[in-house]
């Protein structure tokens, strides 16, 4: 009994020492390349959340010199930053969780994840930062750095279709790239101890990576029940004001019939941002902070909050904040290299 408890703690020392390394890796990536970003006026209105259900991290390797055996990367996160003035302004920061590896094959995910290839447990997430990118005929060629196996290497990442800023049904607004590059795995170290052999060097990857941001009109659907505490705030501010809205807020959040939660606020302060009520937004997300201090999304509110009433120190010390207390957090990361550039 006690020698499993001992495992089980280990195991959560082990967890937590390597998203501190993940941790740290992430933000020196982010200090060696901001001076890269952007360094033209930064717009928060520019930056495109990578949606994941509606974006794919593939590839495709030949077996034997001849079968093509083809997987993906199932869970992953990242974010644009899209000018439709000067698209070679245009950037992205990408994490790619190693784990969620799927060639349709289970025995050959679990090689593939041991130590002999991807070696998950020590090499939890794949990264990829843009340097610049450069316009040609046929779309955008991103040039940045990929980290993989803990090996970094330049790689280009030629973008051939670019659709500009789209309207989607709901009226949000998206970014959709897809491109396409070639990588050599042995230069990242992965040798593949067992088939390695068998599998050719060289790895095809595929990428398309649809931003998007949710707008005025879609996002109002999250506040339209008044009956429900997100709604009822929000009214509550939008006719008496953030002071009423606020107190509302406490006297809920002591009540043991309410259950609330730091969404609560968050929802409120973004559907006030999006209708460009800044100042109200950000007493908003302050308040909630208060409550809530360990909560990332917060910081990530309240910093695009700031960046939005251009005060851009504040917003880049907000975003600094989230990225401690998440430091996978690859929008902070992306939205933090330009405002460090300023």
């Amino acid at each position: 009994m006690e020698k499993n408890k001992m495992n089980k703690t280990d195991a959560v020392k082990r967890t937590a020492q390597k998203g501190f390394q993940v941790g740290l890796f992430l933000l020196s990536m982010f200090w060696a390349m901001s001076v890269s970003a952007s360094d033209k006026g930064f717009s928060i209105k520019n930056i495109y959340p990578i949606d994941s259900g509606h974006s794919y991290v593939g590839f495709q390797v030949k077996y034997m010199a001849f079968a093509k055996v083809r997987g993906r990367f199932e869970t992953f996160s990242g974010s644009l930053y899209y000018d439709p003035a000067d698209i070679t302004q245009s950037s992205a920061t990408v994490i790619i969780e190693t784990e969620s590896i799927d060639t349709d094959l289970e025995w050959r995910d679990k090689d593939l994840k041991s130590a002999g290839w991807f070696d998950t447990e020590k090499y939890p997430s794949i990264q990829f930062q843009t340097t610049h990118a450069k316009k040609t005929d046929e779309g955008i060629i991103f040039f940045g750095k990929l980290t993989m196996h803990g090996i970094t290497k330049e790689v280009a990442l030629k973008l051939h279709e670019n659709s500009g800023v789209l309207e989607d049904t709901r009226g949000d607004s998206q970014v959709i790239l897809t491109g396409t590059t070639t990588i050599n795995r042995q230069d990242f170290g992965i040798k593949g101890a067992r088939w390695g052999s068998a599998v050719a060097d060289e790895i095809e990857i595929e990428l398309t990576f649809l931003g998007k941001r949710v707008n005025e009109g879609n996002f109002r659907n999250w506040v339209r029940n008044e009956e429900r505490p997100p709604g009822k705030i929000y009214k509550m501010i939008s006719e008496s004001g953030v002071a009423a809205g606020l107190a509302e807020f406490d006297k809920m959040k002591s009540s043991a019939e309410t259950k609330i939660n730091a969404g609560v606020l968050n929802t409120a302060g973004t559907m006030l941002l999006k209708e460009g009520k800044v100042k109200d937004a950000i007493a908003v997300f302050e308040h909630n902070l208060s409550n809530f201090p360990e909560n990332a999304n917060i910081y990530d509110s309240l910093g695009e909050a700031y960046a939005e009433a251009n005060e851009l120190k504040k917003a880049a010390e907000i975003f600094r904040m989230a990225i401690e207390k998440n430091p996978q957090n690859a929008n902070a990361i992306e939205i933090l290299r330009h405002l460090s550039s300023q």
